[in-house]
């Protein structure tokens, strides 16, 4: 691959992950508070930073091996440095964006994935219903008076 394609990979790679990290944790946002789940969000988090990075250059990684044959017969013909560029867009489009709208299926499929596996079972330490609260304090205070030892 020569120094052009590579550094171009690179940007790819960079500016695939954060589209890919901010798009789909938003729309993860929305899907925890749609399914009403509680969800470890710091494992959650963790688990999809990692899978949108590894989407992120894998999609440009595979989008450019795809669509080099055809940059590099487009780039034969330019002349100048902004032909080039433009070449390299205009001739590799189908292939690079191909291998995004694949990555972004396999984030959102395997993020499902995360997000079942980042459930908590366990009740939270802060509730903030206030109805829950004001049972959760009766209750105890009536086991207390009918488990009262003769000494207390």
């Amino acid at each position: 691959m020569n120094p052009g394609l590579s550094s171009f990979v690179m940007f790819l790679s960079i500016f695939w992950f954060v589209v890919y990290w901010i798009l789909g944790g938003v729309f993860f946002a929305v899907m925890a508070i749609f399914r009403l789940g509680r969800v470890r969000k710091v494992r959650f988090s963790c688990l999809f930073s990692l899978l949108a990075l590894v989407c992120g250059i894998g999609a440009a990684q595979f989008g450019m091996k795809y669509a080099t044959e055809a940059i590099e017969a487009c780039q034969i013909q330019a002349t100048g440095k902004a032909q080039q560029f433009v070449a390299m867009i205009g001739c590799g489009f189908t292939g690079i964006m191909g291998s995004f709208l694949v990555g972004a299926v396999v984030l959102t499929v395997i993020g499902f994935v995360i997000m079942e596996l980042s459930k908590s079972k366990t009740r939270p330490w802060i509730s903030l219903d206030q109805q829950e609260e004001k049972e959760e304090e009766e209750a105890p205070h009536v086991l207390r008076k009918s488990k009262q030892s003769k000494y207390f």
